[in-house]
């Protein structure tokens, strides 16, 4: 029988009671992990592109510090695509980029890849007999809308990364936003490819987006 000062349940109550969970924060890290990671990533890619290489020359090891540097952004950017969040609230529950909150956040079908994926090698060709005949300086950045979502975001950055001609320097989740550095002032066709099967698209008026050429 309970007695006059309640059941076991009713006196540890006051304990068991909580507060709701809320969201957890984000915790941002610090000046020395943000540095590590690419320092990481551009260690491993330099050591298999000279792991590679026939002999290990200055001009090697140079290139090889160009091409792992390049990789290491794209690396780290499409890690935060892919895994960043964002601190707009979702009905549905938990904090999620506002730019996932729209109603088309629903991931691009693979299908609809298809057609980019195809053009992909002649676009790395090209790039690359470009580069070969006119070096790699110059070119400028541009602001591209991304398709809602950590998936689309995380294959448009590798995508638009692939071919040596672009990569991806920024992510922006929170406006659907990819900076991007080109060599050329006009999309590639294998660009314009990604644009019809609606994984990126020119940013919408407010977005703070810039599609505007800024040479770099």
């Amino acid at each position: 029988m309970p007695d006059r000062h309640g059941t076991p349940d009713d006196r540890a109550g006051p304990l068991r009671r909580a507060a709701p969970a809320g969201p957890t924060p984000l915790l941002r890290p610090g000046p020395a992990r943000r540095a590590a990671e690419p320092l990481a990533w551009w260690s491993v890619l330099l050591a298999g592109y000279l792991a590679m290489a026939s002999a290990i020359t200055p001009t090697e090891m140079t290139v090889g510090a160009l091409a792992a540097a390049a990789g290491a952004a794209a690396a780290v950017a499409a890690r935060r695509a892919l895994l960043g969040t964002g601190t707009a609230h979702d009905p549905e529950g938990g904090h999620r980029p506002a730019a996932d909150l729209s109603p088309r956040r629903r991931p691009v079908p693979p299908a609809r890849l298809l057609p980019p994926l195809a053009l992909l090698p002649a676009q790395i060709a090209a790039d690359t007999a470009r580069i070969t005949a006119r070096g790699a300086s110059g070119g400028g950045w541009t602001s591209l809308g991304v398709a809602p979502g950590p998936a689309d975001r995380g294959v448009a950055t590798l995508l638009m990364s692939a071919s040596p001609g672009a990569y991806v320097g920024g992510v922006d989740p929170e406006r659907g936003l990819l900076r991007v550095h080109r060599l050329t002032p006009r999309p590639s066709p294998f660009e314009r490819r990604l644009h019809g099967a609606g994984l990126l698209h020119t940013p919408r008026a407010g977005s703070g987006g810039d599609p505007g050429w800024e040479p770099a």
